[in-house]
């Protein structure tokens, strides 16, 4: 599967990168959890310091209106958005490029919007490692 092109500062090989098997059973659970209006755990599975940028009820009014503008969401498809600089995701630019796991890309379906259609509803996630587990560094719809 090959990522959606977002301005972004990523190499130019970055669909010949494999997403590590963590990285994409990390990108499932944020996407189901998504889908089934559990933004609160998604907020959980945050950095630190995206927790203190971001309080959890106004991520979770956010996130819930940007689901809520989208009724019927019932599949996605992760992919490998390709490696990325964190010094250009703002509120990561301090962050040891060390940390960086993976840039992935959620695209959700619906029934009557697919997975493949350009008005497909896709998340952007860059995950990262923290005290030793994955989390996320930085989310954003598209």
């Amino acid at each position: 599967m090959s990522a959606r092109k977002l301005k972004r500062a990523l190499s130019a090989d970055a669909a010949d990168v494999e997403l590590p098997a963590a990285a994409e059973d990390f990108g499932a659970t944020i996407a189901q959890q998504l889908m089934s209006g559990q933004i609160g755990d998604v907020h959980a599975m945050s950095t630190h310091a995206f927790r203190e940028r971001n309080p959890r009820d106004s991520f979770v009014e956010r996130w819930q209106s940007a689901m809520s503008e989208r009724p019927g969401l019932a599949k996605f498809e992760i992919s490998n958005a390709g490696p990325i600089e964190l010094q250009y995701i703002p509120g990561l630019e301090d962050i040891p490029q060390t940390q960086f796991v993976a840039f992935i890309e959620i695209v959700f379906g619906s029934p009557t919007v697919p997975l493949e259609d350009e008005k497909a509803f896709a998340v952007g996630v860059v995950l990262l490692i923290e005290d030793g587990l994955l989390r996320i560094g930085a989310i954003h719809a598209r």
